[in-house]
C-alpha cells in the first residue's frame, strides 16, 4: 500500500493544517456566536433577568472554561486530536439543545458550565492539530487562516443568534445542536482522509519537526512578550464579554426602558462587525511579520479598541454602533493574532500553550462580566459598562508598559 503524504493533497497545499480544521472552527464559531446570543436574549426576556444576573450567567461559563482550559487542554496530546474533537463537540451538541429545553433560570447556570468547558477543550486540541509541525511564519501563517475562518463564524453567527431569536428564544439552540451533531458526523469521515499528526508525538519529535525560520528573542523577552500579549488579550476579551453578551441586552429594551428598540437582528449585525474587523487584521498580519516581538504594535491595537468603546459609550444610533464595534474589532485582532503567536511559539506542547492562551482570555471574559455587573448594580446606567471597559484598558496598557519597561531595563544590563 502506498502511502500519501498529508503535504501531496492539493487541498492540503492550499490550506496547510488541514482544511476540515478551518471549516470546523468556522462553523463551531456560527454556533459559539448564535448561542451566546440566544443565550442573552432567552435569558433576558424568557427569565427577566436582569444586568447583574446575566453577567454571573456568562462569568459562571467562562470561569468554567478558564478552569477547563488550564486542567485538561494536554488531554489531545496524550489521546491524540480527533478522538477529544469529536467527543467534545458531541457534548456541545448535548448541552446546546438542553439550553433550549431549560424551564428554570437557575437550569442555565450549570449547563454553561458544561458547554463552555467543552468548548475549551475543542479549541485548544483544534489549534493544536493546525500548527502540528509548524513554527515561526508558517505557524503564523496557518493561525492567521485560523483566525480568518473562524471570525467569519462569529460574524455570521452572532446576526444568525439574532435573527433567530426573532423567531423563537429556543430556536438558536435547536439549530445549534444540529448543525454541531452533522459537523461531528462530517469531522469523523474527513479526518480520516487528511492525513494530519493526531496527536501521541513527543515533544522532542514535535520541536524537531517545526519549521523555525523566525529566530527567537532571548527567554527573558520571550517571557515578557507572551504575558503583555496575554494581559491585553485578557481584557480585550472582558470588554468582548460586554459588547457581545450585555449590549444586546441593553440595545432591544424599549426606548421607555433606556434601550434603542432594536430587534434581535439589529444587535447581532453590530456583533458580528467586529468580527468582520478581525478578518481584516488576520488577513494582513498573518502574511506580514514586522509587528513580531514589537511592543508598539500591541499597543496601537488598544488604542483603537479604546476609540471604538467610546462610541459604545456615547453613541445612540446604530450607524455609531457599527463604527464603534469595527474599531474595537481591529484592535482585538491585533491582541488575539499576538497572544495566541506567542503562546505557541517555539512551543511543542501546543495543545497545552493554546490551553493556556484559550483559558486566560476565557478568565478575562469572566472577569469582565463580573466587574461591570458590580458596577451596574452600584450606578443604575445602561452606559456604567462602556466606561468600565474603557478603564480596564487603560489600566491593562500600564501593567504591561511597566513588565516590558523592566524586560528592557534588564536585557540592557
Amino acid at each position: 500500500m502506498t502511502v500519501t503524504s498529508p503535504t501531496d493533497h492539493p487541498l492540503q497545499r492550499r490550506f496547510p493544517g488541514g482544511l476540515g480544521n478551518y471549516v470546523a472552527a468556522l462553523v463551531m464559531d456560527v454556533i459559539l456566536a448564535c448561542v451566546g446570543l440566544g443565550l442573552s436574549l432567552r435569558a433576558t426576556h424568557d427569565f427577566h433577568l436582569g444586568y447583574p444576573a446575566l453577567a454571573m450567567l456568562f462569568a459562571t461559563g467562562g470561569l468554567a472554561a478558564s478552569g477547563a482550559c488550564v486542567l485538561l487542554s494536554g488531554l489531545s496530546d496524550r489521546l491524540g486530536r480527533k478522538p477529544v474533537i469529536l467527543f467534545t463537540l458531541t457534548g456541545v451538541a448535548v448541552t446546546s439543545f438542553l439550553f433550549a429545553a431549560a424551564t428554570r433560570w437557575w437550569h442555565l447556570y450549570p449547563i454553561a458550565a458544561v458547554n463552555t468547558s467543552l468548548m475549551a477543550i475543542f479549541w485548544s486540541s483544534l489549534e493544536a492539530r493546525i500548527t502540528d509541525g509548524a513554527d515561526g511564519r508558517e505557524m503564523s501563517r496557518r493561525l492567521s487562516t485560523f483566525g480568518i475562518f473562524f471570525c467569519i463564524g462569529l460574524m455570521l453567527g452572532d446576526p444568525l443568534g439574532g435573527f433567530l431569536s426573532d423567531i423563537d428564544f429556543r430556536t438558536p439552540f435547536y439549530v445549534s445542536a444540529g448543525v454541531t451533531l452533522a459537523l461531528v458526523l462530517a469531522l469523523a469521515a474527513w479526518f480520516r482522509r487528511d492525513g494530519l499528526h493526531d496527536g501521541h508525538r513527543t515533544d522532542t519529535d514535535a520541536a524537531d519537526d517545526a519549521e523555525a525560520d523566525e529566530v527567537l528573542p532571548d527567554a527573558a523577552t520571550c517571557r515578557a512578550f507572551t504575558l503583555v500579549a496575554w494581559i491585553s488579550n485578557g481584557v480585550a476579551y472582558a470588554v468582548t464579554a460586554v459588547l457581545v453578551r450585555l449590549f444586546p441586552r441593553f440595545a432591544t429594551l424599549s426606548l421607555e426602558e433606556g434601550g434603542f428598540d432594536f430587534s434581535g437582528g439589529d444587535a447581532g449585525l453590530i456583533g458580528g462587525t467586529a468580527s468582520l474587523a478581525m478578518v481584516c487584521v488576520f488577513v494582513v498580519l498573518g502574511r506580514l511579520h514586522f509587528w513580531h516581538y514589537k511592543f508598539r504594535y500591541l499597543l496601537i491595537g488598544q488604542v483603537v479598541s479604546i476609540s471604538g468603546l467610546l462610541m459604545y459609550a456615547l453613541g445612540a444610533d446604530f450607524g455609531v454602533f457599527v463604527l464603534g464595534a469595527f474599531l474595537f474589532g481591529l484592535g482585538k485582532g491585533v491582541t488575539y493574532l499576538g497572544s495566541i503567536y506567542y503562546s505557541m511559539h517555539g512551543q511543542a506542547s501546543r495543545a497545552g500553550q493554546s490551553g493556556l492562551h484559550e483559558g486566560i482570555l476565557c478568565f478575562g471574559f469572566a472577569t469582565g462580566m463580573i466587574i461591570t455587573a458590580g458596577a451596574a448594580a452600584v450606578i443604575a446606567s445602561h452606559r456604567v459598562p462602556y466606561w468600565v471597559c474603557v478603564i480596564l484598558i487603560v489600566t491593562g496598557i500600564a501593567v504591561e508598559g511597566a513588565i516590558m519597561w523592566r524586560a528592557r531595563r534588564r536585557a540592557d544590563g
